[in-house]
């Protein structure tokens, strides 16, 4: 795995910036309109268009961008980088359309699908719309059911998951409560394997618990209801002695709640360390998801093409199961159940 570099710290980024002000602080941002303007010189084009109100959540997103701030800063001068973060689905479709609407040309473009909610949108737009040789497009988080040309990789939380979940049964030994695994919607296949990880992991140890599952929504905005998850601790912290949450920003309600409440539930961290958060955040799903951006753009910026779609374990690197440093009593646990974990996440890719 090659390293960028210097990498600004994630957690760092996410604590300066939030949402669409993000973006306006951007060189390149987009203007009140949404649209894609060819570039003004004859250099490689690169754009990058988030999740739907992805960007502040102190995780996943706000991660991408310091990946794309960490490039932008290498190859300054070298490349043109416009960065969108649409508020709704109608939005980021008119940012496709228009892109690949531009007739092609002799200068490289790549324009990066950062958000597998995106992957009907896409679908439909390429049904209608052909790439013209110049462009390419990476599409994040998607196994590319509909062979779609496009390339993707897609980070498996299978393995990381199942040694969150080997933590958590240690964690509620004795406590008498349910574990909850809480999902941001039940269409998001990605997630889905979190959840089976988790339960994979926590029944390895604890077959007796019950490990439930919760949405906090029916579609996307299940990444942006931290108020949402705020409200329904009350009742969860009734029945459950570890939430995993795996719900985007949504996730801050989650831990806002057992920084106010002593007797709160056990939980777990998402996409970067998130120890400081919460006394009762017993480890952190570490996604180096800016590294493997950075990764793809500087592999397409010199040959011109992208690496082959892949997806990405723990063994690669990109993904782990981090303790945080209260809870390393259990590190002999996780340590003994790595190679079990590592050994059915290569059956689930």
């Amino acid at each position: 795995m090659k390293s960028p570099g210097k990498i600004l710290s994630c957690k760092f980024i996410g604590r300066i910036v939030s949402g669409w002000i993000v973006v306006c602080l951007i060189a390149g941002c987009s203007s009140g309109e949404d649209e894609i303007d060819a570039p003004p010189a004859q250099t490689p084009q690169i754009i990058v268009m988030y999740a739907p109100g992805g960007l502040g959540d102190q995780g996943y997103n706000d991660c991408i961008l310091t990946g794309v701030q960490n490039f932008k800063k290498t190859y300054f001068g070298k490349v043109e980088i416009y960065q969108y973060s649409p508020g709704s689905l109608e939005q980021a479709e008119r940012l496709v359309s228009d892109w690949l609407s531009l007739p092609g040309s002799d200068i490289p473009a790549l324009f990066i699908v950062a958000s597998n909610e995106y992957e009907q949108l896409l679908t439909s737009q390429l049904a209608e719309k052909s790439l013209t040789s110049n462009k390419r497009i990476l599409f994040f988080e998607s196994d590319n059911p509909a062979r779609l040309p496009v390339t993707t990789f897609r980070m498996s939380m299978y393995g990381a998951s199942y040694l969150a979940g080997v933590t958590a049964a240690c964690c509620m030994e004795n406590t008498g409560k349910d574990a909850l695994v809480l999902l941001a919607h039940p269409a998001d296949k990605v997630i889905a394997t979190a959840e089976a990880g988790f339960r994979d992991g926590f029944t390895s140890v604890d077959p007796a618990v019950k490990v439930n599952t919760e949405y906090l929504a029916d579609d996307w905005s299940g990444y942006i209801s931290a108020p949402l998850a705020y409200q329904r601790m009350r009742m969860w912290a009734e029945s459950y002695g570890f939430i995993y949450p795996v719900a985007g920003g949504s996730n801050q309600g989650i831990y806002r709640y057992t920084r106010e409440n002593e007797e709160s539930p056990f939980t777990a961290g998402m996409d970067i360390d998130q120890s400081g958060l919460s006394r009762k955040i017993t480890g952190s799903m570490i996604k180096h998801i800016d590294m493997v951006v950075y990764n793809y753009m500087e592999s397409w910026l010199k040959t011109g093409e992208l690496p082959e779609s892949a997806t990405l374990g723990i063994e690669s690197g990109y993904i782990d199961w981090v303790l945080s440093r209260s809870y390393s009593q259990y590190s002999t646990y996780v340590d003994a159940a790595r190679d079990a974990a590592i050994k059915k996440e290569e059956t689930e890719l």
